[in-house]
């Protein structure tokens, strides 16, 4: 998938293309320790919670259908609040 630009108007659009990468980082983390030897997973898991926290952080800082739109990118992800849903 090729990287598009954000408008740099646009603070919302870059709150989710940041959003989203967070995203799919954290999840291909879980198919690198598949092979990684166990120092290398460790490394890989403390990565993988500093930008879980990142992502945390981000959604609740962004309007809810704004941080919906980056939830939404996965079905893997799942925070201390379970699923997303628009009301």
């Amino acid at each position: 998938m090729p990287i598009q630009s954000v408008p740099p108007d646009d603070p919302n659009a870059a709150a989710i293309q940041q959003g989203r990468a967070m995203v799919r980082l954290i999840e291909t983390i879980d198919v690198l320790v598949t092979g990684a030897d166990e120092r290398e997973a460790i490394e890989l898991r403390a990565v993988q919670a500093r930008y879980r926290q990142r992502l945390r952080q981000l959604v609740a800082d962004l309007p809810p259908v704004v941080s919906a739109q980056i939830l939404l990118a996965s079905d893997q992800i799942q925070g201390p609040g379970g699923d997303v849903t628009l009301n």
